[in-house]
């Protein structure tokens, strides 16, 4: 019988001191073993959670369409005074892939930003994009969709009046603000949907220097929803 001063291995039913010499060894393969039946335990548990999330996740339909407005903010100054927020329009077709948690569109999106300097007084600065998008569905439920995407495709900014500048101005970089120009525009996007009928979006135009900024749109979408 094992006395007071015999101590239990968690691992077995006899004092460790009656074992045999590799018993030490033993001992660790068997935590080694229990660290990798956790593992694959946890594992297991987070595969079944996906999979229920989108197992459970409502047959959505094909096409949808969304109108949105916001504001365009954090363009560059160049070199005027002061940079104001402006105003953010678009209109955007997508197609669902119901057995994929992606989807494709096209958008049409306007914008103005506002400059003002002591010289130039306040210009608007107008911008219109024409891209291809896809977004993909990071978390999807019968409420809410969590999702990032991107488009790419064509950018057209005009000025509201004639101004210049000398090429000194660093910021300026030689643009000018006058007549119509003519770029293409990536946009990386973030956003949530909520009951297959409110986007909100946050995006950023990457284009032409004086035109670059941030946009964050609010949306109503017609179509999408369950089938």
């Amino acid at each position: 019988m094992p006395t007071d001063e015999d101590k239990f291995c968690q691992y077995c039913i006899f004092p460790c001191n009656d074992l045999p010499s590799d018993h030490e060894t033993s001992m660790y393969n068997a935590k080694g073993l229990l660290h990798m039946k956790k593992l694959l335990l946890v594992v297991v548990c987070l595969y079944m959670f996906v999979y229920d999330t989108y197992a459970q996740s409502p047959e959505i339909r094909t096409w949808e369409a969304e109108i949105g407005a916001g504001i365009a903010f954090g363009g560059n100054k160049l070199n005027f005074d002061h940079t104001y927020p402006g105003a953010s329009f678009l209109m955007e077709g997508r197609y669902n892939f119901t057995r994929l948690p992606i989807d494709v569109g096209l958008q049409i999106h306007a914008n103005l930003l506002n400059r003002e300097s002591e010289h130039a007084k306040k210009m608007n600065f107008k911008s219109w994009n024409i891209l291809g998008v896809s977004d993909y569905n990071v978390f999807r439920t019968s409420r809410v969709s969590l999702f990032a995407g991107a488009g790419f495709g064509y950018a057209f900014h005009t000025g509201s009046a004639p101004v210049s500048f000398d090429n000194t101005q660093s910021d300026w970089s030689g643009l000018s603000s006058t007549g119509e120009r003519h770029d293409v525009c990536f946009m990386p996007r973030i956003g949530a949907e909520f009951f297959h009928h409110i986007r909100t979006t946050f995006d950023y135009r990457l284009q032409e220097k004086a035109n670059r900024h941030f946009t964050f749109t609010l949306g109503f979408v017609f179509g999408g929803g369950r089938k």
